[in-house]
């Protein structure tokens, strides 16, 4: 199955009536028939509407699902039909005898009282019709204040006429469930359902693992010393939010900014050329560029910067943006211009994996995970995945056995379909890599610890398994570099929320480079933080 790339380019506005899906970018998988991968950036582009119908600004994340915030007005709809509880499928119809939706004139509602959810549990709500193009609608049922509301959801291929919502339960707040339509007095027949899940396990949540990556406590542990308190504050860097929220800065203070340490962006490519990066790219040493022959006799002729296996041949540039914005949170340079990596004096092995349009093989990914691993790499970025419970197929899972063996740590996006397909666990191959200590997999946060709506949770595994390696770090509107230009670039997505967890495990190594992978892995739950995190 093949994901589209997800991105969150706010720089088209559609123009017809409809709610459109970003162009799809197919393309042809001749090297393996097993389902592939596409980034992990960034919320879908997509049109938000008001409860009158009417266009709404697009959100910075392009995710329907938001809080509104809106207050609906009379009394017609807003009156509950039936009883919702979690495990049961509603079976109705709207018909031109309910009553008219208030928020949406002209369109008929139906209206369900949510039963027996408990405080902070993820509900999930699917409405599905063949009859009519469906929009779900979330109310206090107490102030009539509309929560959430989503129209069409995306099922991994195509953009559909059913609904999906997920949220989570509020102390003291009862909720009240509309289906209404998107069309003007559409009628026909409806199924929908609610799901509750548990929203935690032991000390873990639900929704966000062990908490918020924290650089400076991280960096105390993996040297066993108290964190050591900054005589001046930190130099503010520019759109430096994200750094200041994992507390990179407080390391840098101390000497420690990823110096000695090699970060795999196993990506889109990146672009060489910028000059925010190009100091800290990394330099086959032991190869001999342009003379066609494998030097270090590694497999790969002139990989004297990487190796791109979209086209296979030693030039891992990037048409794509993903790679290289990545590559900028990772380890910019921090030369008072652009924008500043979390470990800015990292190393930085660009490995090409997915083409142009954001798309790639399993086995593309698994052979650029074997060369990182074998070619030096201490960490490996992988901002990419597919829809939770994809089949993670064999060379993929033996090339995350591989980088573990040889004591590489792997970062792993875990995905944005909250919204989209209501997800219940992380994407692939995050959640399969991580509930075998094989990866740790990063949701995302933004500027105020509200977690993104688009974020998948960690899930709930079952208790023969164990709990999986989850942090969260910022991945909302995170600026960084792009090709071909200077100016800094703001996308959003778990994408972005990896590369400032391997930024901080470089941090880590640059000030104790014999830390074992295992714990690294360790200190980076047991230094998270939880407190603010808010998940709606």
């Amino acid at each position: 199955m093949d994901l589209h790339a997800k991105l969150t380019y706010r720089t088209s506005q559609k123009s017809s009536e409809r709610i459109h899906d970003v162009p799809s970018f197919g393309w042809d998988d001749v090297e393996s028939s097993l389902p592939s991968l596409s980034l992990s950036g960034l919320g879908q582009l997509r049109q938000w509407r008001s409860p009158q119908g009417n266009p709404l600004p697009q959100s910075d994340e392009g995710v329907l699902g938001e809080p509104l915030g809106v207050s609906f007005r009379g009394d017609g709809g807003d009156r509950p039909t039936a009883i919702l509880r979690p495990g049961r499928r509603r079976q109705s119809q709207l018909t031109d005898d309910d009553p008219l939706n208030k928020v949406r004139p002209g369109r008929f509602a139906d209206d369900y009282q949510l039963r027996n959810v408990r405080d902070k549990q993820q509900i999930h709500l699917k409405l599905n019709s063949t009859r009519f193009d469906t929009v779900l609608q979330v109310f206090n049922a107490d102030t009539k204040e509309l929560l959430f509301q989503n129209d069409d959801s995306f099922n991994g291929i195509a953009q559909t006429t059913n609904s999906r919502l997920t949220f989570i339960v509020q102390p003291g707040v009862d909720y009240l469930v509309r289906v209404t339509s998107y069309g003007s007095r559409e009628t026909g027949k409806y199924s929908l359902r609610a799901r509750a899940f548990t929203p935690s396990v032991l000390d873990f949540s639900f929704s966000y693992g062990a908490g918020l990556v924290d650089a400076e406590a991280a960096v105390a542990a993996a040297i066993a010393s108290p964190p050591i308190p900054a005589t001046d504050a930190p130099e503010r860097e520019m759109e430096s939010w994200n750094l200041e929220q994992v507390r990179a800065p407080q390391v840098w203070q101390q000497g420690f900014t990823g110096q000695g340490t090699v970060v795999a962006v196993v990506d889109t490519g990146v672009d060489l050329n910028n000059p925010d990066l190009a100091p800290n790219i990394w330099r086959n040493l032991d190869e001999i560029p342009d003379n066609g022959i494998d030097d270090d006799n590694n497999g790969y002729a002139d990989d004297v910067n990487g190796w791109d296996f979209t086209r296979d041949r030693p030039s891992p540039d990037d048409r794509n943006g993903h790679g290289t914005h990545v590559a900028g949170i990772v380890a910019a340079t921090r030369n008072g211009e652009g924008v500043t990596g979390v470990a800015p004096d990292a190393q930085i092995m660009p490995v090409r994996v997915l083409d142009g349009s954001g798309r790639g093989t399993q086995f593309q990914v698994a052979k650029g995970i074997r060369y990182a691993a074998k070619n030096g790499a201490d960490v490996i970025n992988l901002s990419l995945g597919a829809n939770p419970g994809t089949k993670v197929g064999r060379p993929l899972r033996r090339a995350l056995k591989l980088a573990a063996r040889r004591g590489v740590t792997v970062v792993i996006a875990a995905g944005n379909e909250r919204q989209e397909l209501g997800s219940t666990q992380s994407g692939e191959p995050a959640f399969w890599a991580s509930t075998r200590n094989l990866g740790i997999v990063v949701g995302a946060v933004d500027e105020t610890l509200k977690m993104a709506d688009f974020s998948n949770p960690m899930g709930n595994p079952s208790l023969g398994n164990s709990l999986p390696n989850f942090v969260v770090a910022p991945g909302v509107r995170v600026f960084s570099l792009l090709p071909f230009t200077s100016l800094p670039f703001p996308l959003s997505g778990t994408s972005m929320a990896v590369p400032h967890v391997a930024g901080v495990i470089a941090l880590m190594l640059s000030a104790n480079p014999s830390l074992p992978s295992g714990e690294i892995t360790t200190v980076l739950s047991t230094t998270s933080r939880t407190e603010g995190i808010t998940v709606v």
